[in-house]
């Protein structure tokens, strides 16, 4: 395994301030002059919305999200990974008109569907939405998160998945056949696995422009290193940020990221120990010294 670069993913929480000017990838946020991608996190009451905004980013264990509050308004996430991100989290009532900034800020929706919400309420939000930005903004990335994929057997999370998605294209294509040739991707997610960083990741892959160069780099580095996979992660997140060439194994990225998580819960820990003939430019004995890098390259 090697350290590759200094990252850091940290979070802050607002509520809703005033329209930003519009930027192609991102905005200027007024309370940090820095340049983020927006990201809109929709869905019905419960579906699981802000759960994974604290699990992902504020290390919230899943067994506690049941006691998380209804969001009532809108709250901005403000995350510093390899790329700036800003993460709406919407109530359930949301709508395009009461949003209060034009869909053409977002670089990407995240729809957010309960597994076992088969009804029509859910599917019409989203293919009202879906219908919304498409309109305003053709190019946009439009993912479904089918979430709480832990609560249904293995058949009947199979079978449940097929019909969201099938319910899904048909509805749109009886509004319109020019929705056929939209990109629309659907994850099946859960906050108890790894399944939920998996498909995050793959979202935050559209978003990062270096992403072909990061590839290469790694290409080139399981090539001179004889290794048969790498990843390129943010250690708090979990996020892988690129892979190389090859095919990605559901059960070496859940093994790297068990071993994060590992890191992060035991690294802080540790104290760095010095010898005895202390240095103003040292840091002091008691004063805990983080084991890794923000952003790792792992290799299997």
């Amino acid at each position: 395994m090697a350290a590759a670069a200094n990252y850091s993913a940290t979070c802050s929480s607002t509520p809703l301030a005033s329209t930003q000017r519009p930027r192609l990838n991102g905005h200027t946020s007024s309370s940090d002059a820095v340049s983020r991608t927006k990201i809109l996190l929709l869905g019905l009451r419960r579906a699981g919305k802000t759960s994974i905004q604290q699990v992902l980013f504020n290390n919230l264990p899943p067994k506690q999200t049941f006691y998380l509050e209804t969001t009532m308004r809108i709250l901005k996430h403000q995350i510093d990974t390899v790329i700036p991100l800003e993460i709406w989290d919407c109530p359930a009532n949301v709508t395009v008109e009461s949003l209060g900034v034009p869909l053409s800020q977002f670089s990407t929706i995240i729809f957010v569907i309960d597994i076992r919400d088969l009804y029509n309420q859910p599917i019409s939000k989203l293919v009202e939405w879906i219908v919304a930005s498409y309109q305003e903004n053709p190019d946009i990335m439009l993912e479904v998160f089918v979430h709480k994929a832990e609560k249904l057997q293995e058949d009947d999370k199979i079978e449940n998945f097929r019909q969201i998605h099938e319910r899904v294209s048909d509805r749109l294509l009886d509004i319109s056949p020019e929705y056929e040739q939209m990109q629309l991707n659907f994850h099946l997610t859960s906050v108890y696995d790894h399944s939920l960083h998996e498909a995050f990741s793959r979202v935050l892959h559209k978003l990062i422009e270096s992403l072909p160069f990061l590839e290469e780099l790694l290409n080139v580095f399981c090539a001179n290193s004889q290794s048969p996979k790498a990843f390129l992660f943010d250690t708090r997140s979990r996020l892988y940020i690129a892979t190389d060439a090859s095919p990605v194994d559901s059960a070496t990225h859940n093994l790297c990221c068990d071993y994060l998580l590992m890191l992060n819960s035991f690294g802080p820990l540790y104290t760095c120990v010095l010898s005895s003939f202390s240095s103003p430019n040292l840091p002091s004995l008691s004063r805990p010294i983080p084991l890794t890098f923000n952003l790792r390259a792992m290799c299997s």
